[in-house]
């Protein structure tokens, strides 16, 4: 089963596949549905399938936003302008962009998960348009998937395994553009459904009521965040082609490190491995809601848990804070180009693409860029741990949240 990245930038592209994802989705600067996650401009689209064919790797062209007349008349100019560009295949989301992007290029096309699919009559239509993979809904549950697979077999199938979920049908939603006239279906979504919400009642005017879930108010409609980690034995074992990781919007160290994790759940089989409990360790330390498994789960349940590796994904009491990337190491000293504040006494890792060349260590003294000897790393700044390790190549480094987690234990 491949892992597909997220790559809202170059940089995010190139660390996704260095952490071992097999493929990245991504976008160019029009017809993708993340309008505001940095996207591609033509020169950094052939830089980008340049860079993931040199390693084998795949990336897939969002052109998944739902057309308007407008994008229609100008879909064709830039099917033309991308046309030579090998990508390995574009993902759409409806009949009108399928039918263009047929006409003016060769490309081979998956159909996008906005198209809400949820059933194998209607994978076997996409079948007989052409479409080479679908992008199921999320919708759609572990009994629901195997029933897909054995009903049209030719078909690719592509799941979501980690990410944001959205509070409407498949990710069809109307309310940021009611509320903001910015359509979450244009790629411009505002997040309403995060948004701390009130309660009004009729006899009590101009009074607002909060219903209290935790210190920072309550958030009526937010979703949990979807982590199918514990099912990867199923997902790799079910004939499913791909499980898609959600997130051009977030860092380049979530691409990173949800990438290393899920590639090493698929290569793990037993169930009572060790390495289940790390992995469960690995996905929160991340930014994240609390984690659920959202539709995977009907009727079966019950019969699949015991085949299931015995973790929870939402008990690790441990927060970390990415702080910057690792750009050299000479005579002794790791140099990394700071994002967030390190100080003295902060515990401190350096993770790597083989998690077994993490390195986990006190920070006690810091080097600035002149070599001074320092008590704190400022963002924006060129900084050096005093570290002799093997190789520097691909290096993150993120330290422990102290306080967050003595709030948490």
């Amino acid at each position: 089963m491949e892992i597909v990245a997220p790559a809202g930038n170059l940089e995010k592209l190139q660390y996704a596949l260095a952490y071992k994802a097999d493929a990245v989705y991504l976008a160019g600067q029009q017809f993708g549905l993340r309008a505001f996650a940095g996207n591609f401009t033509l020169s950094e689209l052939r830089a980008g399938i340049e860079y993931a064919h040199a390693l084998h790797k795949k990336v897939y062209l969002t052109l998944n936003i739902f057309s308007r007349n407008q994008d229609i008349a100008a879909l064709p100019e830039y099917l033309q302008e991308i046309r030579k560009l090998p990508f390995d295949t574009v993902i759409v989301s409806e009949p009108g962009a399928l039918k263009l992007v047929q006409k003016h290029t060769d490309f081979p096309i998956h159909l996008s998960t906005q198209a809400n699919t949820t059933n194998h009559a209607a994978v076997k239509f996409w079948q007989e348009q052409g479409v080479k993979r679908v992008i199921l809904a999320r919708e759609v549950s572990y009994s629901e998937m195997l029933e897909i697979r054995d009903k049209v077999p030719e078909m690719e199938l592509e799941v979501f395994i980690h990410g944001a979920m959205c509070m409407a049908w498949s990710g069809r939603c109307l309310m940021s553009a009611l509320l903001n006239e910015r359509s979450a279906n244009r790629g411009e979504c505002t997040h309403p459904c995060r948004w701390e919400w009130n309660l009004l009642e009729p006899t009590r005017p101009g009074q607002v009521f909060s219903v209290q879930e935790d210190e920072r108010g309550s958030y009526l409609m937010h979703s949990k965040d979807l982590c199918l980690l514990k099912e990867m034995p199923l997902l790799t074992t079910s004939g499913i082609s791909a499980g898609k990781i959600e997130g051009r919007m977030k860092s380049t160290y979530y691409a990173a490190l949800l990438s290393r994790t899920y590639n090493e759940a698929r290569q793990t089989s037993d169930q009572f491995s060790d390495h289940w409990q790390q992995m469960a360790a690995e996905v929160c330390k991340v930014n994240h809601r609390p984690y659920f498994t959202a539709f995977f789960y009907n009727k079966d349940e019950a019969e699949l848990q015991p085949h299931l590796p015995i973790i929870d994904v939402n008990k690790c009491s441990e927060q970390w804070q990415f702080c910057g990337k690792v750009s050299g190491s000479e005579d002794g000293l790791l140099w990394f180009d700071c994002l967030s504040k390190i100080e003295s006494g902060d515990t401190v890792q350096i993770i790597f693409p083989d998690r077994n060349q993490d390195v986990t260590f006190f920070a006690d003294k810091f080097y600035d860029d002149e070599k001074n000897l320092v008590t704190m790393t400022k963002p924006n700044r060129r900084f050096a741990f005093p570290l002799q390790i093997e190789t520097a190549d691909w290096g993150l480094v993120r330290k422990l949240d102290s306080s967050a987690s003595e709030e948490n234990a």
